[in-house]
């Protein structure tokens, strides 16, 4: 430390080191207690666990021994300025003699310093204990929350058909219904198609890609999405134009009134309906655009189904049963959907857009600290997977498979 001693005769020399002296313990005194004030808050971020706060509190005590460390420095660089050339001999010839009493409060110092770093690793292990166990319940309750959508989809759609609430006028709320049924609908055929192609030995990357060239999945399980989306091309293909108007209903009364009587019917009860020359015209044509020649070749060895739609015929077989249940639940789409006046429009969005959850929904996890972050690129559109609708002031979010943060622009 400084020799503040009467044996030093220069007052110049002494008004100087007494001023280094102040301004060191001054500074050691801001710094440890705005230390503690920033382990204190550290502390207090781990109940309720808080990791923003966290994060901010362990860069806080950071910087302040950062200080510490800084004062040290600072300390025996204006030690070696203050002197006088004799004053720096004196200071050398004494050195060896006076190195304990020097060393001792830094060592003290150093030890607090230790202590203090060695307490922020053991809570920096807690902390990512504490992140592990967050990630783990996160991901548990993000898949609770889709299995309790859907869930929530499949009891009120079966609410409608089993119980159907007499609405004398179309309604948003009667829309969204509507496209519930038609998602829930979509994925359990696409789920049927996809088990088919596995019998037939499809190549299913292939298969995928010929829909949605050059999408990265993070995940493989994510490539029925794709199929999904081939599934809505196709059964919504000209939805703008009333899917080849001539088989809708002529006017938004009679479309409602269709939809009113066909929406607690099973799908071949329907087909023989009052209504059903339209229903049935639109499973026709809807079955030969969706199950190409190829597919149905592959799948069954023959193409009996296809020849029987061509014929204006209704096969019996399970399959076309199945696709019938889809094709309901489309139709009552398009009924719905017109019978607004004006009528609802449907939306989507091209790939490697913007990702906003204003009107779109990711049907894959996107991290919260994707949005609003700078040094993270903004999460972009792969593919639509089911379209959205627009009628009056309600917007339906279109779904959409989200590209993986790594893959960039495709």
């Amino acid at each position: 430390m400084f020799d503040l001693s009467p044996s030093t005769t220069n007052p110049n020399q002494l008004l100087l080191k007494v001023h280094v002296m102040e301004a060191l313990i001054s500074g050691i005194f801001s710094t440890v207690s705005s230390l503690k004030k920033a382990y204190a808050s550290l502390q207090s971020a781990h109940v309720p666990l808080d990791a923003e706060r966290l994060q901010l509190a362990d860069k806080a005590v950071v910087t302040e021994l950062k200080r510490l460390a800084a004062l040290k420095q600072s300390y025996k660089e204006r030690l070696l300025l203050v002197g006088s050339s004799m004053a720096k001999n004196n200071l050398l010839d004494s050195q060896e003699g006076n190195d304990n009493k020097q060393e001792q409060p830094l060592m003290s110092y150093e030890a607090v310093i230790n202590s203090f770093y060695s307490e922020i690793q053991s809570k920096n292990a807690l902390i990512d204990s504490l992140q592990n166990k967050l990630s783990q319940v996160t991901l548990k309750k993000n898949k609770l929350e889709k299995q309790a959508k859907r869930l929530e989809q499949k009891v009120t759609r079966e609410s409608y058909v089993d119980h159907p609430v007499e609405d004398s006028l179309p309604s948003s709320h009667l829309l969204e219904s509507a496209v519930l049924g038609a998602s829930e609908a979509s994925r359990t055929f696409a789920k049927l198609l996809i088990s088919l192609m596995r019998i037939a030995r499809w190549d299913l990357d292939a298969a995928a890609n010929s829909i949605e060239p050059g999408i990265s999945y993070s995940r493989m399980s994510h490539k029925k999405f794709v199929f999904e989306s081939y599934i809505y091309q196709r059964m919504l293909n000209e939805f703008e134009n009333g899917s080849k108007l001539s088989i809708l209903p002529q006017s938004k009364e009679h479309c409602f009134e269709q939809f009113r009587e066909l929406r607690g019917m099973n799908p071949h009860t329907a087909l023989l309906s009052a209504g059903g020359n339209s229903f049935s015209k639109y499973c026709l044509g809807r079955f030969l655009d969706l199950v190409h020649p190829k597919m149905e070749e592959s799948f069954f060895g023959n193409l009996d189904q296809r020849n029987e739609v061509m014929n204006g015929l209704h096969p019996q077989t399970q399959f076309y049963q199945n696709f019938l249940k889809l094709a309901k639940a489309m139709w009552l789409l398009h009924l719905i959907a017109f019978s607004f006046e004006p009528h609802a429009r449907i939306f989507q969005v091209k790939r490697n857009t913007e990702f906003s959850p204003l009107y779109m929904e990711s049907l894959v996890r996107i991290p919260k600290s994707d949005f609003g972050n700078a040094d993270v690129e903004v999460p972009r559109v792969g593919f639509t997977v089911m379209p959205g609708f627009r009628v009056g002031n309600t917007v339906i979010k279109c779904q959409v498979y989200v590209l993986p943060a790594s893959s960039g622009k495709p």
